[in-house]
């Protein structure tokens, strides 16, 4: 049997993209509507258009027709609530024990005594169902046997007919699903009524005939016409389902849309169903209109800053060809730029119902300013830094002209710093320039450094990927803690020329739950020009969340990995300021070893060397959305050579829990090398 459904948007479209409904079917009046002799509305169905030498209309391909694509009956009252020549199932009986307090749920009785309260109302009858999922579910949820076992209106005489309607109302939920040759059976049950379905072959694409005209034919748009037919969601093979052919349909419209043609529109659809092969041949037949271009910004919200720190973010020109993604990418821009709040950028798509014949799309930009100027207090606890507290200013309109500046003090155990750092404006090209100054104090593993350094850098944004080149001058005054009364003094001192390249792709900044950061840096300097000694450093960091689902698709738990690799190329270390170096140990690190506690042996203390290593692998098991159980092994080590790169390990377990201030992690870690545990506790995000 062969079964077709045509869309024309013009006329409301039974197949086009913006699907219509199938057929609604109404439940019956209340026993209260009855006595007061309201007639409910009837309902109705559409028919389908049917090739010759077909066996008649089957309920699918009748949903086919009727819109392509199933919705759950609605809530309406149909007619013909009772019949008087019919008489429901009996309900179910329940014994004195099922009344009893406390125990009566053991004896069938849970649920009438949950309606107690409320919030449910007990069965009226008994509905088994064995289907495929996830039609049995929707058995239970949308027909009228599912929908009205609960509701407090029901009356017993309205029994006969939900079990006359299930049979078309199974094998419609069926056809939405791709079954479309069932054999469905309802039938009473002692105190209710079970219904039973074998489904048969699922129908699956056949083929898929994608018809683009328009200007989206010509060869200048190839690229565009390639990408939207590979990513079409429905291809050859794919089981064929109501809602995700009108997905599909909505998917290839969205990328023509975002390929610039924002007036692309499908002409005509078809779905043709041959129900004997499970098989469905798809047609879509779409007019992409004439390609459209950017047009003028409209920026609305400006009051504290200047128009030119929104259009100098903007990622096109008036006049280039129209590209969602860059519209996607001037979001971002102007959501990391810090001078707002909040940002909604988008195509002014009722310029375009105005005057058909426009061919520049305004762009509409509305913002939500931050205040120009705040001072910011901070504290915090971990037990590598202990105590820590942040006092900072910032002004994001320095002038009136969109400069930035973030001047601030950190304190903490180990060290204390105070900086100042200036940034413009970013220019049409993306990027923006940096300019600096730092003084820092640190005591780390009988480690005493007194630090300053001055920086320029140029840097640019590109959706989730971020450069910087940077030329910096690095001075400090080391003091290592040979003995109680003998502490060496050395002056390192470098003019650093550094490049980094970062992307970070996590589905969240704060409570990430899945996606990854990638992170390089090249840097060196040379001692005929402002340094001790001559060198090159490259630094490389991974971080990963993978998620793990059932077969359901609900998630458990993550694997967490994290790397890093670094060296240093140079004759000896000496005279390289030590911020150019590497240690590790601690909660960011090797856990089971103190904060920084990794490294070159000097004297009493533990210094930078020219090599890093660390690995990192962790299982998070999901007790609630909130809370999860870790357990981990990380292995790694700093040295100031390759052959003395030992890495050690550190294993353990802990609980991490997402808390109103950020994610707080606990865990208790073996430190396999020095033979002792250590707790680790902080909050925030381990990259």
């Amino acid at each position: 049997m062969r079964s077709r459904a045509c869309a024309r948007p013009a006329r409301r479209p039974r197949g086009s993209a913006g699907s219509s409904r199938g057929p609604r079917v109404q439940p019956p009046p209340s026993s209260s509507e009855r006595r007061a002799g309201r007639r409910p509305a009837a309902s109705t169905m559409r028919s389908a258009r049917h090739r010759p030498g077909g066996r008649g209309h089957d309920v699918g391909a009748l949903l086919i027709a009727a819109g392509l694509g199933w919705s759950a009956p609605s809530s309406a009252q149909p007619a013909d609530a009772t019949d008087p020549s019919e008489s429901a199932a009996p309900a179910p009986e329940r014994g004195f024990l099922s009344t009893l307090p406390f125990v009566g749920k053991w004896f069938g009785g849970g649920e009438e005594a949950a309606s107690k309260d409320g919030s449910k109302v007990a069965p009226h009858y008994v509905l088994e169902v064995e289907a495929p999922e996830p039609v049995a579910r929707q058995i239970r949820e949308f027909t009228l046997l599912g929908r009205w076992r609960r509701r407090p209106d029901y009356d017993p005489s309205q029994l006969p007919l939900f079990i006359r309607r299930a049979d078309q109302e199974v094998r419609e939920l069926l056809a939405a699903e791709g079954w479309f040759s069932p054999t469905v059976r309802v039938e009473p049950i002692r105190g209710g009524v079970r219904v039973a379905v074998e489904a048969g072959p699922r129908t699956r694409v056949d083929g898929v005939t994608l018809q683009l005209d328009g200007e989206l034919g010509g060869d200048a748009h190839a690229v565009l016409r390639e990408r939207v037919e590979r990513e079409w969601l429905l291809p050859g093979g794919a089981v064929f389902r109501s809602a995700e052919w009108e997905r599909a349909k909505r998917g290839l419209l969205a990328g023509l849309r975002d390929g610039g043609f924002l007036r692309a529109r499908i002409e005509d659809s078809e779905a043709i169903v041959e129900r004997d092969r499970a098989r469905a041949s798809l047609r879509v037949d779409v007019d992409s209109g004439p390609p459209l271009y950017f047009g003028a910004l409209d920026v609305g919200g400006l009051q504290r800053y200047p128009q030119d720190v929104v259009e100098g973010l903007a990622t096109f020109r008036r006049g280039d060809p129209y590209d969602a993604r860059r519209i996607t990418e001037f979001q971002s821009r102007l959501n990391g730029a810090g001078w707002f709040t909040s940002v909604n950028v988008r195509p002014d798509m009722l310029a375009l119902e105005r005057d058909p014949e426009i061919v520049e799309v305004p762009v509409r930009i509305d913002v939500v300013e931050r205040e120009s100027k705040r001072w910011t207090l901070g504290g915090g606890y971990d037990t590598d830094r202990g105590v820590n507290l942040l006092a900072a200013w910032e002004h994001r309109n320095v002038g009136g002209i969109g400069v930035q500046t973030f001047n601030g003090v950190e304190v903490d155990v180990e060290r204390q710093v105070a900086y100042s750092t200036w940034e413009t404006p970013q220019d049409t090209g993306g990027w923006r320039w940096q300019f600096g100054a730092r003084a820092e104090h640190r005591d780390i593993q009988n480690d005493l450094v007194d630090a300053g350094s001055v920086f320029a850098s140029r840097n640019r944004r590109r959706g989730d990927i971020e450069t910087s080149l940077s030329l910096q001058y690095q001075a400090e005054r080391q003091n290592v803690v040979f003995g109680p009364d003998d502490e060496r003094l050395y002056e390192n001192r470098a003019l650093v020329l550094g490049y980094t390249w970062t992307q970070r792709r996590l589905d969240s900044p704060i409570f990430p739950s899945e996606g990854y950061i990638v992170s390089g840096q090249l840097s060196g300097a040379s001692a005929s020009v402002g340094s001790a000694r001559s060198f090159v450093r490259a630094y490389g960091l991974g971080y990963g969340i993978v998620p793990l689902a059932n077969a359901g698709g609900e998630t458990f738990g993550r694997i967490v990995l994290r790397g890093e690799l670094g060296a240093v190329v140079a004759d000896a270390r000496d005279g390289i300021p030590s911020a150019n170096l590497f240690r590790t140990g601690g909660t960011k690190s090797v856990r089971g070893y103190g904060s920084q506690s990794l490294g070159v042996p000097l004297g009493q203390a533990t210094v930078g060397g020219r090599f890093l290593m660390v690995t990192s692998a962790e299982y998070q098991h999901l007790v609630t959305r909130d809370v999860a159980l870790a357990v981990f092994y990380d292995w790694g080590n700093a040295a100031d050579t390759r052959r003395g790169l030992e890495p050690v390990a550190g294993y353990g377990a802990g609980v991490r829990w997402r808390t109103p201030v950020g994610p707080l992690n606990l865990d208790l870690a073996w430190g396999e090398a020095i033979r002792d545990w250590r707790l680790h506790f902080s909050i925030g995000v381990v990259f």
